[in-house]
């Protein structure tokens, strides 16, 4: 693996609702260590308080996706279990890929109220953490993207400090959660902190978690599994299974774009950061995966460039938009560069 050389992102934080970048600050450019410093918080209550979270969410997911594994050694499953699964893995990645990353976060089009709060609820089904610090969260990585201040880099710690290896994978896969390092929302939280549907979303969390692995998939076992009749065995697998098992194989994959995106795989974009096309995470992840893509043209609604580069979710968003529910879809131009957030297009 190779080190990221030493120029600064030329990422910009996205705009806050007023249209003005997150770190837009009085008297031009600060020096690099001035402006990650001023990024984060360090040893907060806040930090605390994240870390609980996701200590909890760690415990629900994989404690439950453990339990999943000892059943299905030891028990029979079938196509009721299985479908729920493929059912809710897709609903689980497209509630961060839809909801807490192209919408929420990249504004990559506009829709209705209604629709909005329906955004919420589907990106708290996810259960990825609270939508009101993921989105102030993101919009640090692609501001300060590996470099010191980056949340989840495979290079740099929360501290600044150099990382690689299996170190590093480690820190941006999920290490990260349980530091004591949390984002300054003071300038990434513009029109994200007191919006009345990421709020709402931030206070019902634990309820769409609920529903999420206990909920959802005891409906799902009972309306294919025989109603009030359906079999313990049925409905205790397909709550493992649809549930649990496939919420820790969520977070895992969405996950490995923060790490293995960012040090295996090819680029099609030249831009100031190590992100990736990872083939395997591309599919697995419904078009997130396209990593350089995203980084080089961060405001898409689709990262689909090359022909296999499949981007499912922006075949969601098209058929949103051809059914009125959203509008002023940014559609990508590839064949241009996206203001500073990318350079021209690399053939390889």
């Amino acid at each position: 693996m190779v080190a990221p050389d030493t120029a600064y992102s030329n990422h910009e934080a996205e705009s806050g609702a007023d249209g003005r970048s997150a770190l837009s600050l009085p008297g031009g450019p600060e020096p690099l260590v001035d402006r990650w410093q001023r990024s984060v918080w360090f040893g907060t209550t806040e930090a605390m308080s994240r870390r609980r979270e996701h200590l909890f969410y760690a415990a629900v997911k994989q404690g439950g996706a453990l339990v999943a594994i000892g059943w299905l050694l030891l028990q029979p499953t079938g196509w009721v279990e299985w479908s729920g699964f493929a059912l809710f893995y897709v609903l689980n990645i497209l509630s961060m890929s839809l909801g807490y990353h192209r919408y929420f976060t990249h504004k990559a089009f506009q829709t209705s109220r209604p629709m909005r709060y329906g955004l919420a609820a589907l990106a708290q089904f996810g259960m990825y953490g609270s939508l009101r610090r993921w989105v102030a969260d993101h919009r640090r990585h692609h501001a300060l993207s590996d470099r010191p201040g980056d949340i989840h880099s495979p290079w740099v710690d929360g501290h600044g400090r150099p990382l690689s290896g299996k170190a590093g994978l480690k820190h941006s896969h999920l290490g990260w959660a349980y530091d004591d390092v949390v984002t300054n929302t003071d300038l990434y939280g513009k029109g994200v902190l007191g919006d009345p549907a990421i709020e709402w979303a931030h206070r019902t969390r634990y309820l769409w978690l609920v529903i999420s692995v206990l909920v959802a998939p005891t409906l799902w076992a009972m309306a294919w599994g025989g109603g009030l009749a359906v079999s313990a065995n049925t409905l205790i697998g397909t709550i493992l299974v649809a549930g649990f098992l496939r919420a820790a194989l969520a977070l895992h994959a969405i996950a490995a774009v923060n790490s293995f995106g960012h040090v295996h795989g090819y680029r099609n974009f030249e831009v100031g950061d190590t992100a990736r096309n990872n083939l395997v995470l591309g599919y697995l992840t419904l078009g997130e995966g396209w990593h350089n893509n995203h980084h080089a043209h961060a405001r898409a609604a689709s990262n689909h460039m090359r022909w296999w580069e499949i981007d499912m979710t922006g075949w969601v968003i098209a058929g949103l938009e051809k059914l009125g529910l959203i509008w002023d879809v940014r559609w990508p131009d590839f064949e241009r560069p996206s203001g500073r957030s990318g350079r021209a297009p690399r053939r390889n």
